[in-house]
């Protein structure tokens, strides 16, 4: 007993690892897939690769500005610094506008000094040339001002740029390490002691390129600008930033520029993606180990038969207490839920907290709603019935099954929500007329008043006459019931179901005589097919033994008996042929003819039935016309029992035609059918429908005197058909016509 309550305890507590483990297991997938980037240990290298390419050229261009656009900069004089271009647009700046000063004060001047020079006014004469002398003194010292201004705030300008030059490059001084080798000057830049060789660039570069690169690699941007200007060498971005700063020039130490020491974001990107890369690597560990425990727990869960444990008997049976739909519906939402905490939990950072442990408390019942979901889903592949018996259980089914009641009608349905809502509206308003007419709020009033009359002139009186329309159904229907066929549902011009309905219930009262008549007409059929069927076989061998007590005679002669013998033949022959085309009739009622359908040239059948009956054509008074439009006439059949049909037809023609007549048979084609017909005057008065033709044992000669057996037509009938196609006849007074119509071959 101890034993027993001991391994149900071991069995409760498996099934709480399991539920954690699966928890566990759960959370690490779900980090390993969030950060799978990581795991490429060049996915920061290969993501930004347009970033770090940008730097590179960045640290390429300042590196052709520091050491070549302004080399020996500190040295220059101060027009040396400024760009010659620029220096001789100002210059020509400064002489067009000393021409200009020139030519408007010519313009201002000369023809006054000119006019007193003619007037002889030699005082007017010098007194102007002195002012003129003057002014262009005045602007011409304003215009070496303002050019002497333009200079100084350029080189200050290009002093500036030059400044900021060398400190982004003493910025990425610590980062950024080149040696290139400058060609075109006969020069040499770099911050490195020596140059770097393979293996130490491995070991101590993050990022290096040479230049010039070999084809397929990356960088071609700046490899372009490395052969445009003449260098080789290498820029590479360390492992680590130097650890130390270099001096500072003064603008440095001034405050003129920020400096925070060497700081690259590409190696701490780097290193942080790194740190994560080394991390998932560590919960693949972590995964496989889940995966064994998982394992080995449900191995001996299994062993212990834990299904039968009551911790998960009950769950299950609190599980199944709820409808299946409602769980499928929160299974969505519930792993919505799981997957976003997964995803959002960050369960393996450090250090270990309470964090940790919330998260568990949380996703546990999870897991383990989860995990009762694919038992359920197990047991109910394994065992059908289970599945069946809770969907019948389901809140869907039971919706969907008053859904479709509701709306087998949606017109009804529409009808009855429609007057509902209006017997509603009804009642509130006449609830609210009535407070507003105490209150004396004639506009509300009025509004709630008409609706009233409204609903009195118009939905009352449709509904007394729905509700009389359903009396008269309802007294119709008992009537019916009772056995009283003869009344009639008056439906009057009432529209709608309730109007059809007793449309309906009138003709199925109509449909009901019509089977009592029909079923009366079988009884009579019932009754003429026993007398027909007696009276053709009791004929024949009536005949068989009154021949064949005179075959006993002794004082017979040898003529005489033979004649006998003859006759015997015949009447055996016509009960045995009689007694054929009742199986005949009976296989092809029960339809287990098996045919063989094959491409048959229907003309060679009609002409074979013909020739086989040649003999009997020439015997008689009767003259055959036949019309075959082609010698080969294709059409599936089955060839024996198609020649069936044309052999009943023919021998039909020959017994019931009258004498000295013409009989007609035409065989023609269409696009897609085959069309036989045969022609005749008929020898008896028919005075009964075609279709009683049809009929067991059915002869237009009523007295039976012919050796017909009355099944031909009904067993070729049931050939034609069988095959697909139609047999009807057409009569016009005595004038018989048959005709049999296939699918022509294509």
């Amino acid at each position: 007993m101890d034993t027993k309550l001991k391994n149900k305890r071991y069995v409760a507590l498996a099934l709480l690892g399991l539920i954690l483990v699966t928890t566990l297991l759960a959370l690490t997938v779900a980090n390993l897939y969030d950060d799978r980037r990581f795991l490429d240990k060049d996915y920061f290298i290969s993501r930004n690769n347009h970033l770090i390419s940008e730097e590179l050229a960045t640290v390429a261009r300042l590196i052709k500005e520091v050491h070549v656009d302004y080399a020996d900069y500190s040295t220059k004089s101060a027009q040396q610094k400024l760009d010659s271009d620029w220096l001789s647009e100002l210059n020509q700046e400064r002489e067009h506008q000393l021409e200009q000063l020139k030519a408007e004060l010519d313009a201002e001047y000369n023809k006054r000094i000119e006019e007193a020079r003619a007037a002889g006014n030699d005082s007017q004469v010098s007194l102007l040339q002195a002012e003129k002398e003057n002014k262009r003194l005045s602007r011409e010292r304003q215009i070496k001002a303002d050019y002497d201004a333009k200079m100084k705030e350029s080189i200050a300008a290009r002093d500036k740029e030059y400044e900021a030059v060398k400190f982004n490059l003493l910025l990425r001084d610590g980062t950024f390490k080149y040696a290139i080798q400058d060609k075109k000057n006969n020069k040499v830049y770099t911050n490195l002691d020596h140059e770097p060789t393979d293996t130490e660039l491995r070991q101590s570069a993050l990022i290096s390129v040479k230049i010039p690169q070999p084809k397929g690699e990356r960088n071609w941007g700046l490899n372009r600008f490395f052969q445009q200007n003449q260098w080789e060498g290498l820029i590479y971005i360390p492992r680590e930033a130097d650890p130390y700063e270099p001096v500072l020039p003064n603008q440095f130490e001034s405050g003129e520029f920020d400096y925070g020491g060497y700081y690259n974001q590409i190696i701490d990107d780097v290193n942080y993606y790194q740190s994560i890369h080394d991390r998932l690597l560590k919960e693949i560990v972590l995964l496989i180990l889940f995966l064994f425990l998982a394992a080995g727990l449900f191995w001996y869960l299994k062993k212990n038969q834990a299904l039968e444990h009551s911790m998960i008997t009950k769950s299950q049976s609190i599980f199944r207490s709820i409808p299946m739909d409602i769980r499928l519906v929160s299974l969505l939402p519930a792993g919505l839920f799981y997957l976003i905490y997964s995803l959002e939990a960050n369960f393996f950072s450090l250090p270990i907290g309470l964090g940790q442990v919330f998260t568990l408390v949380v996703m546990a019942p999870f897991t383990a709603y989860f995990l009762l979901f694919v038992l359920e889903a197990w047991i109910m592949f394994k065992q059908p019935e289970a599945f069946t018996q809770q969907w019948h259980n389901s809140i869907s089914l039971k919706i969907l099954a008053v859904l479709r009641d509701s709306f087998a009608d949606k017109g009804m349905f529409f009808k009855l929500a429609t007057i509902f809502i209006l017997t509603i509206g009804f009642c509130v308003a006449a609830g609210t007329g009535l407070i507003y007419f105490v209150k004396r709020d004639l506009e509300p009033f009025l509004l709630a008043f008409f609706y009233c009359v409204f609903y009195v002139l118009f939905v009352l009186p449709y509904i007394l006459r729905r509700i009389a329309l359903l009396n008269r159904i309802t007294r119709g229907v008992e009537q019916m019931s009772a056995g009283n066929f003869d009344v009639v549902i008056d439906a009057g011009k009432t529209k709608g179901k309730l109007a059809s309905t007793a449309h309906s219930l009138n003709n199925l009262q109509q449909g009901v005589k019509r089977s009592l008549d029909n079923q009366m007409k079988s009884e009579r059929l019932k009754s003429e097919l026993i007398t027909n069927v007696s009276h053709d076989l009791k004929t024949p061998l009536t005949s068989i033994v009154n021949y064949v007590d005179l075959l006993k005679r002794e004082d017979l002669s040898p003529e005489t008996r033979k004649e006998y013998v003859q006759i015997l033949e015949r009447k055996t022959d016509r009960l045995k042929a009689l007694i054929d085309d009742l199986f005949e009739a009976a296989k092809m009622s029960s339809g287990s003819v098996e045919l063989n359908i094959e491409q048959v040239n229907v003309a060679a059948l009609v002409n074979q039935a013909l020739a086989e009956f040649s003999d009997k054509i020439e015997q008689s008074s009767l003259t055959f016309r036949t019309n075959i439009e082609d010698g080969k006439i294709y059409a599936p059949l089955d060839g024996k029992k198609t020649w069936r049909v044309f052999e009943n037809l023919i021998s039909n023609a020959l017994k019931y035609s009258l004498p000295n007549t013409r009989v007609y048979v035409d065989l023609t084609e269409s696009a897609d059918k085959v069309r036989f017909t045969i022609k005749n005057v008929s020898a008896y008065e028919i005075n009964f429908d075609a279709e009683e033709l049809f009929e067991r044992f059915k002869r237009a000669d009523e007295s039976r005197n012919t050796e017909g057996s009355g099944l031909g037509l009904a067993i070729a009938k049931s050939i034609v058909e069988l095959q697909g196609g139609k047999l009807f006849i057409e009569i016009d007074g005595d004038y018989f016509k048959v005709i049999v119509e296939f699918t022509r071959y294509l």
